[in-house]
This record gives C-alpha cells, structure tokens and sequence, in this order.
C-alpha cells in the first residue's frame, strides 16, 4: 500500500460500519467509491485552502505545499470518494499535519495515515490518543512577523533559503545585493548580486543544510571584468561553525562543525555576524587592488580552495603583484585542501594555471 494520507467522510462511504481497528481504517482508505465528496468534504477543503494560503503563515509552507491548497476547487468534482495527499507533503511541514488533522476533526471527517499507521475522527484517535494530542499541542504556527524579529525559527529547509532571501531583500539599502542578471564567460543567469567597486561586483548564496538544520557557509563569489563578458571568478566559502561565521582564520580557524539550529537567538547571531561580514567584505572590494591584498595575501587566502586559489592567482598576475612567483610558488596546499582537488599534482597545477591566465588574461 502507498504510503498516503487518506481522508474522508464515514457518513458517505460506510454509514453503517464505525470503524474501531486499523484493519478496517486501511480497508476503506484503500477501497474508494466513485461517489464523489461530499458538501462537508468539500467545505473542509476549503477551509485548509483559507489557511494554507493565508499569507501570515506562509512561513510554515513551502511552494508544494502551497501550490496543492490552491484552487482547491479543481479537486471539487473528482469521482473518488477519498482524498489522497503525499507524506512528502507532511514531512515537510508538521503545522500542515496539525491543520489537516485539527480541521478534519472539526468537519466530522475521518483519516488514516498510512505511513504511522494512525486513524482520526471527531470522537477518536488510535492507537495512543494521548500522545498524539500531546504532540500535535507542541506544534505552532510561525508567522513572518516573529521570523523578521528573530522571535522563531524557520521551521524547515525551504523556509531557511526564503528566510535568507528575504533578509537579504530587507537589507538591500546597506548590503546591496539585488537580483540581477550578469553575464560573463562562466555563465549568463540572474542571480544576488552586487556591484562593489569599479569593474567588480559579487554574488552571494547562503548554504543550508537540512541534517543538521540550519545554515552551514555562506558562499561568495567576486568577479573581476577584464573585458567586456570576461571576469575573474574568485569563489570563497565561509563556515558557519558552532553559530559562529568564520573569517578570521586565527580566532575562528578554518575547519567548522555544524550544529542545529533551535532557539531563535542563535539565529539571530548567525545573521548579524553574516551582516557584519558583509559590510567588512565591501570595503575590500573598493578597487582591485584593495581585493588583490586581501585575497592573496590577507586573511581571507585561507577560505579560498581548489580552482579559487588558481583563479587568486589569475588577479595577481592582472594586477602585476610584485610577489606573484611566490604566491605561485605557495598555492597548491590550497588548491589541494578542496576535496573534489586533493589529488592535483605540481605539473597538473601549474599546466591549468597557465590555461586560466591564456583563457582570461591573453586571449
């Protein structure tokens, strides 16, 4: 048996038959009739579509989620008789799971979940009514408001990634990043950018991670015009760890352990270190010159790896920087500590270095 959410009106379906065991809640979830739903169903279906829509608590739905509750009336005059919804759907969202259940109950309608193997009707929930009222009491809704005052969290992956555009949108005035298309010879795509300096300008994208929750580096990427169409690309990633951003090799290190994120004032601090980040990595970026010190030889060298410590190189040559053959000289330890580039040898650095400086620099 698929493993889906099965809801529907008792009174229509076995109006003689109450059920009382699982055996019987799996029987008539899985044995529909083409009798259509009824006005009460269809009542209830539009009752989660007034909630999943409502734009207060959208923070606890994703697209999907949102996109199966909208216009729920094309599902109106369907010929079964039972309403099927994917598990995916509820993994996603536990306040889905709690409205469904809550306004179901309220409907007189009946359910039973395949996947934990429970039944639900206005005047019973088995096995272990207790717990699951108990468990589904734990769960509340977040609002964008509480989410924009750092008084919730998101309460899944896709809400991290809008929560992160969005910060980024309600910082546009100090931080700068808009969407926007570049096109250069890596790739023509409308993404966060911002313009940081003459001939420069810089994307970012903030890296979730779903086990454990939360966000785990920031990743941003600065490119340098040479020519019209040709940058460039110096890629940094920054960890998140323990809360704490790095960008300090000596303080923070270079090395980063994620831990879930679940109070509310750990975000927070994520955030306005990201923020802090932020401001500081613009000022670096006044001219190329300025971002040739800092990425070849100041502290942030240490968070650019593989084809990155290449591409700093690349700058230094652009710029003529007095110490390039040593810079050179020092650079495959780099390269080597990304792991898709820990087995690149001497000969196979210094061959696509050259290849790099051709492609951008002479071609």
């Amino acid at each position: 048996m698929s493993s889906l959410f099965y809801i529907w009106d008792a009174k229509q379906h076995h109006p003689e038959v109450t059920i009382d065991s699982l055996a019987q809640a799996e029987y008539y979830a899985t044995n529909s009739q083409c009798t259509g739903f009824t006005e009460k169903f269809k009542n209830w279906l539009l009752n989660v579509e007034n909630i999943v829509t409502n734009p207060e608590l959208a923070a606890n739905f994703d697209e999907e989620i949102i996109g199966s509750f909208t216009n729920v009336t094309r599902y109106l005059d369907a010929a079964d008789n039972v309403f099927k919804i994917e598990q995916g759907l509820l993994v996603k969202s536990k306040y889905l799971y709690k409205i469904l259940i809550e306004t179901l109950r309220q409907h007189d309608l009946v359910a039973f979940d395949a996947r934990s193997y429970l039944f639900f009707s206005q005047e019973q929930i088995f096995p272990d009514q207790h717990n699951i009222e108990r468990m589904l009491d734990t769960v509340s809704p977040v609002t964008q408001e509480q989410l924009e005052q750092f008084k919730a969290i998101p309460p899944n992956e896709d809400e991290l990634i809008i929560f992160a555009k969005q910060w980024l949108k309600s910082h546009l005035e100090t931080l700068n990043f808009i969407d926007q298309r570049k096109i250069n010879q890596y790739n023509e795509s409308i993404g966060r950018y911002r313009d940081v300096g003459e001939s420069i300008y810089e994307n970012i994208l903030i890296i979730t991670s779903p086990n454990p929750f939360g966000y785990k580096h920031i990743s941003l990427t600065s490119y340098v015009q040479v020519k019209p169409n040709i940058t460039i690309r110096l890629l940094r990633e920054h960890p998140i760890n323990n809360y704490t951003l790095q960008y300090d090799p000596v303080i923070h290190g270079i090395n980063s352990k994620l831990l879930p994120i679940t109070q509310p004032e750990q975000l927070k601090n994520i955030f306005q270190q990201i923020y802090d980040f932020l401001i500081y990595d613009a000022e670096k970026h006044q001219d190329i010159e300025t971002l040739n010190q800092w990425l070849n030889h100041g502290d942030e060298k240490e968070y650019i790896t593989g084809l990155g410590a290449i591409s700093r190189l690349v700058l230094a040559k652009y710029v003529n920087d007095p110490l390039y053959n040593q810079l050179v000289a020092e650079a495959l330890p780099y390269v080597n500590r990304n792991r898709f580039f820990k087995n690149m040898t001497v000969e196979k650095f210094h061959e696509r270095l050259e290849q790099e400086i051709k492609n951008i620099l002479e071609n």
